[in-house]
């Protein structure tokens, strides 16, 4: 290879990775490195590219509070791992973390940096460059969150046989391994999830339904799936709608129309919060109440749709969570985050802004000048809601445990805790071809891979192979499928006395270990109609 071929693929490499820009991502070396995907942001500023210049990268707007705080539990773990004398002794994980925000596009970006490097490394350059700040290859992924974005991201690691393990996406289709030979999940795949919902359905002896669902690869199979449950249960759907956070006003307005003119008083929705938004914001406007929804996982918890506003229409909201898990010390490194501190974390500057509603003096883009204001909830009423405003300079000495912040709400670590448990299993993968005995090794006669060279695929391997012990003392082994198999909490939709919010009390739960006819517990003492009635 000529020296020129070189420096045009190591040029190629340096646009790929600095186009990303230094404040889009968490990075930190180490002797082996993690990639991670997650949504910092809800989604991205509608732009028309008319191509009479060279095309800029879309914006990212709608802060996502949750999305960092499940960055954090990535960053958490690596650390708590490096700090270990027992796992990966001797060795240093290291991480680039990008944002999806909620979008394929930017998936696909992020993880064709992921890719690119991977594939500079198999060509071995060293011996024709002088590489000094050689990044190692990404030997393993974590996420991303929307199934519709995991499809995507698995298509292309899959080519390449690089692990990815994702703590959120559970559409059933992931579950293929002939066509996604490289995913992994650390969440039940909705396969149980709809067969619940059936469940419910029939325990309360509903059988006039409606059905909403997204439309991708997490809504429309998992609400298929219902639709079979359904019919072998005799329950009846009177309509069958798709919807999107893209949706134009007239498609939105139409399934609301159906929704009102019909008699079904439940509805059965298979949907994440940011594609739900837009109608049940259509739904709250027209007034429509005395509907009962039964949420999926994946907007059950929403702060996008569970708020005190839109509670006297949705108030009558079960739905379903996943079991939740305890992370020692992870409060605490929450409330340590500071933009000066978190150096390695180009996420933590815009995350202090979003908080403290002020602007970081250093070339931030919500200078004096022309701020955008990009104050919100949790889930949406966040960055980019486009209201011009003025943004006073931060101090740098706010106090993150003095406001309210959905980054802080660790009461239940459902998603967080996916994640952490995504990081340990790469990890104990890692320690197990580390520990590796020749001749009883994974690979050909027994052979055993190099920890100091390991490469993906390896990983890969071992992963499928994985059996260990988490810190909740529950083994985790994933299934031919690449899933762990879990319960679910059942909640229903309460008023909070104190403060008027919206709060999740668990009402039941869902055991698939069970026998058919005895995997759903509910407590309808607990359950409120409405936010107040105790009959249905």
């Amino acid at each position: 290879m000529t020296s020129y071929s070189c420096c045009l693929i190591l040029l190629l490499f340096t646009w790929n990775t600095t186009a990303y820009g230094p404040n889009q991502r968490a990075q930190k070396k180490g002797d082996i490195i993690l990639g991670g995907l997650f949504p910092i942001h809800f989604g991205v500023a509608a732009k028309d590219q008319d191509l009479k210049s060279r095309p800029e990268s879309v914006e990212c707007i709608r802060y996502n509070f949750r999305g960092f705080r499940w960055l954090q539990a990535m960053i958490f773990a690596i650390e708590e791992i490096n700090s270990s004398p027992t796992l990966l002794p001797n060795m240093t994980l290291g991480y680039r973390i990008f944002d999806t925000c909620n979008t394929v596009s930017k998936a696909l970006e992020a993880t064709l940096s992921f890719v690119a490097q991977n594939k500079i490394d198999s060509l071995n350059l060293d011996e024709f460059c002088n590489c000094s700040e050689h990044i190692p290859s990404t030997i393993a992924v974590v996420g991303a969150t929307g199934s519709g974005i995991s499809t995507a991201v698995a298509n292309l690691l899959g080519l390449f046989y690089i692990p990815q393990v994702s703590y959120a996406s559970s559409s059933r289709l992931l579950s293929n391994k002939n066509q996604f030979k490289s995913f992994l999940r650390t969440i039940p795949n909705d396969e149980h999830q709809a067969t619940a919902m059936a469940d419910i359905i029939e325990y309360f002896r509903w059988n006039w339904v409606g059905t909403i669902a997204a439309d991708d690869d997490y809504g429309r199979p998992g609400i298929e799936k219902f639709r079979e449950e359904a019919e072998e249960r005799d329950i009846c759907i009177d309509f069958s709608e798709l919807i999107s956070q893209y949706s134009d006003e007239e498609e939105i307005q139409q399934v609301v129309e159906v929704i009102q003119n019909s008699t079904a008083r439940v509805i059965v929705v298979f949907s994440s919060g940011p594609d739900l938004e837009p109608l049940i914001k259509e739904i709250v406007r027209r007034n429509i109440t005395g509907k009962i929804w039964l949420a999926s996982e994946a907007w059950a918890s929403s702060s996008l749709i569970a708020m005190p506003e839109f509670f006297h229409v949705i108030g009558s909201t079960i739905g379903f969570a996943l079991k939740a898990g305890q992370i020692p010390g992870f409060r605490e490194f929450l409330q340590k985050v500071h933009p000066k501190k978190s150096t390695n974390n180009g996420f933590a500057k815009e995350f202090w802004e979003e908080t403290f509603n002020c602007y970081l003096p250093d070339g931030s883009k919500n200078s004096p000048a022309s701020a955008s204001f990009h104050k919100g909830h949790e889930e949406g009423l966040g960055a980019g809601n486009g209201t011009i405003a003025f943004r006073s300079p931060c101090t740098g000495d706010e106090n993150i445990t003095s406001v309210e912040t959905p980054y802080l709400d660790y009461t239940h670590l459902r998603i967080s805790y996916n994640v952490y448990l995504a990081v340990y299993s790469i990890a104990h993968a890692l320690q197990d071809i580390y520990t590796c005995t020749p001749g009883k090794g994974l690979f050909t006669n027994g052979s055993c891979a190099d920890i100091k060279k390991v490469e993906a695929w390896q990983v890969l391997k071992h992963l499928r192979h994985l059996n260990f012990t988490n810190n909740m003392g529950e083994q985790v082994d994933f299934d031919e499928f690449g899933d762990l198999v879990g319960n679910y909490s059942i909640i229903n939709w309460h008023l909070s006395p104190e403060d008027g919010s919206v709060i999740f009390e668990e009402v039941g739960h869902y055991n698939v270990y069970a026998k058919k006819g005895e995997r759903l517990f509910i407590n309808e003492n607990k359950i409120l109609w409405g936010g107040f009635s105790k009959e249905v």
